[in-house]
């Protein structure tokens, strides 16, 4: 599957997911074991999501790129719409961290379809194309 504008935030949110939940992770692991020394778990937390505002912002215009690329996908458009909510989110609360990570699963969700649905269309004979629309 080659990456397209359409294609990469998904890729990006995926990354930020991953990123996110294996610093919470760690965070989790440095609150039990004392050889990390994290004694308050809540402010490690809020101080770490507070950096993250630099990769909210690559989030956005990610998703605002792939919005205005993808006006004859619906599924695209909610997805980016999705994305752009958020991220929005992780950068006006960072201590709300479950529903825009929510967000960001559906995003991640129906980009995938989205991109496996527009795959399987381009394979199809142009008969076919035609009829789906």
């Amino acid at each position: 599957m080659k990456i397209s504008l359409l294609k990469l935030p998904g890729l990006y949110d995926t990354l930020f997911m991953l990123f996110l939940l294996l610093s919470c992770a760690v965070l989790g692991i440095g609150h039990i074991l004392p050889l990390f020394h994290v004694d308050n778990f809540m402010a490690a937390r809020t101080a770490l999501l507070s950096h993250l505002a630099i990769f909210t912002w690559i989030g956005i215009g990610l998703h605002l790129i792939s919005y205005l690329r993808a006006f004859q996908i619906p599924a695209m458009l909610l997805a980016n719409i999705a994305g752009i909510g958020a991220f929005l989110i992780f950068w006006l609360l960072p201590s709300v961290a479950l529903v825009p990570s929510l967000l960001l699963i559906g995003a991640i969700l129906l980009t995938q379809k989205t991109a496996k649905h527009k795959a399987r269309l381009h394979q199809a004979s142009p008969q076919e194309q035609n009829s789906s629309y």
